[in-house]
């Protein structure tokens, strides 16, 4: 049995499911016929995913400690060979163990929660004996010395490392000196690449009669972040922002929709939170598209549905150019050879685009004001022909590697394959 860590699909985030479905499907087609997933539902139990049968088994970071779900816990038992405890006894039982942090999330820059969750789960699988193998994923970086210090024994300890960016692959060989490995340690693209994508069912009519290849217009998209608009101000502090996000994203929207008179703007949730929540981007395109008013009158519309990254990643492929600041949702722009613009607002984006060798078609929203924001889209847009026929020539490429790469890690996994 494999069992996958930090990569739960019920966060309501599709950019962390789109990373367990690709790492799922890539084992599943490799021979791999027990896979576990940790969410944060309670106990064992099993789903039925279309392309594959998986056992989920709940894990959370929370004060609970009476409760099997509970990390301390696990973790706890687990050091002690698993006894009762679900996720404790899964891990004790696994072959392996997958671990990618929800792609960004190993470093101190969100907190000592999240930090102390992340090592935690590794160490379940470390202290247990089992052989522990980070898949593809940013590192660092790290402020707190203790902090640092106590990932980079974790990076000694896996049986493997792989990194998504070339700056994680420089840190990952300076923290382990001559315990660098490259057999072990290695440089690799976003698992996310290779996400299969499923037509969904049921959208709204006029959503599919936009997203229809026999349309007689150029149709945009748009990811408008919940995390960068929602709260403003405190996003603004919290990333560097050169202007407010929403400026950006209202600045960009209004350049698409007067450079071409035909053109139709879809906006592509990516992250489903309640109503309400920091994080929605639901929320946020809703209000992009009140603040756009008359100028997106019967041009601008908010996909509604809430779809799982399989689904978003079809839609995404229907479209004639996107942009996007959640990096996952212009991961499956650009893997379906659709031009792509990203929003960075950390270095994360610009070291995925540059592993896929589109690095130039990065803005970064910490030196970009609103206007240049939207300058810079115009003009993506408007060399979209360009931009698709360099992409034709690229993504089949990526998604070579990133199945050679998904391939060395089953093996490294322990499935033949």
């Amino acid at each position: 049995m494999i069992t996958l860590l930090n990569a739960a699909p019920d966060t309501g985030n599709q950019g962390v499911s789109a990373l367990c479905h690709s790492t799922v499907a890539g084992l599943s087609c490799r021979g791999a016929s027990a896979i576990t997933v940790a969410d944060h539902g309670r106990g064992l139990r099993q789903a039925d995913w279309g392309y594959a049968t998986v056992n989920l088994v709940g894990l959370t970071h929370n004060r609970r400690f009476w409760r099997g779900d509970n990390l301390r816990a696990a973790h706890a038992w687990a050091r002690a060979g698993g006894g009762l405890n679900a996720p404790a006894r899964t891990v004790a039982s696994s072959r392996a163990v997958l671990d990618i942090s929800g792609g960004d999330s190993f470093t101190d820059v969100y907190g000592p929660k999240r930090f102390r969750a992340m090592i935690l789960t590794k160490r379940l699988a470390l202290d247990a004996g089992v052989p522990l193998i980070l898949l593809p994923q940013k590192l660092g970086p790290f402020s707190n010395p203790a902090f640092k210090s106590e990932a980079v024994a974790v990076l000694r300890a896996a049986s493997a490392v792989w990194v998504r960016d070339a700056p994680s692959y420089d840190f990952l060989r300076d923290a382990l000196g001559d315990g660098f490995d490259p057999e072990r340690h290695r440089l690799g693209v976003d698992v996310a690449v290779a996400l299969p994508s499923v037509r969904p069912s049921g959208l709204e009519t006029l959503a599919e009669s936009w997203l229809d290849s026999s349309r007689a217009f150029p149709l945009a998209g748009l990811n408008v972040s919940g995390l960068l608009c929602n709260d403003r101000e405190t996003a603004s502090r919290r990333f560097g922002l050169k202007d407010f996000h929403t400026d950006q994203a209202d600045a960009l929207a209004q350049a698409l929709l007067r450079v071409h008179p035909g053109l139709r703007l879809l906006l592509v949730p990516h992250v489903h939170r309640p109503g309400g929540d920091a994080e929605s981007d639901l929320d946020a395109a809703r209000a992009l598209k009140t603040r756009l008013g008359a100028l997106g009158a019967d041009r601008v519309l908010v996909l509604e549905e809430h779809l799982n990254p399989m689904e978003l990643k079809w839609v995404l492929s229907r479209l004639d150019w996107f942009a996007g600041a959640r990096m996952h949702a212009t991961i499956g722009a650009f893997s379906s050879g659709v031009p792509t613009l990203g929003l960075g607002y950390t270095d994360k984006a610009q070291g995925v685009f540059d592993e896929c060798g589109i690095g130039g078609e990065v803005v970064d929203l910490r030196t970009s004001d609103a206007r240049q924001v939207a300058e810079r889209a115009a003009a993506s847009f408007s060399s979209r022909a360009a931009l698709k026929h360099d992409l034709a020539g690229r993504i089949e490429g990526v998604k070579a590697r990133a199945s050679r790469e998904m391939s060395v890690i089953a093996r490294q996994a322990g499935i033949a394959c």
